[in-house]
């Protein structure tokens, strides 16, 4: 997202999930040498990202 964006303050957000899939995702993050908490954040901001793209096109 857009580097103003990055003195924002970081809060937490809770997902519920089953265990196999926290599980694989954790290891899928793992061989893309990230972390959860990281991939879901890009994930979340590329989901973003899409929708605004979306809307402009309306």
């Amino acid at each position: 997202m857009p580097t103003e964006k990055q003195d924002e303050t970081t809060v937490s957000f809770r997902v519920f999930l089953p265990e196999s899939l926290r599980t694989e995702f954790k290891v899928w993050c793992a061989r893309e040498n990230t972390n959860m908490s990281e991939k879901t954040r890009t994930l979340i901001e590329e989901w973003i990202k899409t929708k605004i793209n979306a809307d402009k096109k309306k």
